[in-house]
């Protein structure tokens, strides 16, 4: 991963609340680009860090991503301006259309992917249907109720969930995952024996992760 880049500043909290965005290394022209959308909370205003656990964690996503498919998807992480969702404001979801449309402008016709841990699996499932957008991964996704399934026909979707998280809903996962595939799309959902941070098997929700990007990425 490359240089950040500043987003458009949010007017209703912290004047030094913009949302930041780590660019692929630009030395090389990747073949597909996965954007990697962190975890929050429901509701909080308040700004979001570098080194907050749930952007750190999805850097460690990110870099696995990049060394599983030799450099070939490389990898955009986005930190949020705020930490919170927020309701009708839709924080992260604004953020990551800013990043989206910035993707697009500076690797045109590059597929792209979406993965998001928790919030950020809200939103990933919320773009499912922008432009570019080939594959979808949500990591413990937080659903608050059943997507239409339509964006997710002509997309490639994955849904990871522990069977011991307490604080998103793996059978909703499930249950998303099936309507899609019942309605024709490529939908896939893996039930791992983990809690909702994906601490505990690390490697296999990087993995199931990686092998997915890869196969409907890839040429």
């Amino acid at each position: 991963m490359g240089r950040f880049e500043v987003g458009p500043r949010h007017d209703d909290v912290h004047p030094e609340a913009h949302p930041f965005l780590t660019l692929p290394d630009g030395r090389r022209r990747p073949a597909a680009i996965a954007l990697l959308l962190h975890g929050g909370a429901e509701d909080s205003f308040h700004r979001t860090y570098k080194q907050s656990p749930p952007v750190l964690r999805m850097v460690a996503v990110a870099r696995s991503i990049e060394r599983g498919a030799q450099g070939r998807i490389a990898t955009a992480v986005l930190r949020d301006a705020v930490r919170g969702y927020n309701g009708d404001a839709r924080s992260p979801v604004h953020d990551a259309q800013w990043a989206l449309a910035r993707l697009r402008r500076l690797y045109p016709d590059t597929p792209l992917a979406l993965v998001g841990h928790s919030m950020g699996g809200r939103v990933a499932l919320e773009l499912a249907g922008a432009e570019g957008v080939v594959s979808v991964v949500g990591m413990a996704p937080w659903i608050p109720h059943l997507y239409d399934v339509a964006p997710f026909l002509d997309r490639h979707t994955l849904l990871l969930h522990g069977r011991k998280d307490v604080i998103t809903d793996p059978r909703k996962s499930a249950r998303l995952a099936e309507l899609i595939a019942q309605a024709g799309g490529d939908a896939r959902s893996v039930q791992l024996p983990d809690a909702h941070a994906m601490l505990l098997k690390a490697r296999a929700w990087h993995r199931h992760t990686t092998e997915f990007l890869r196969e409907t990425l890839l040429p």
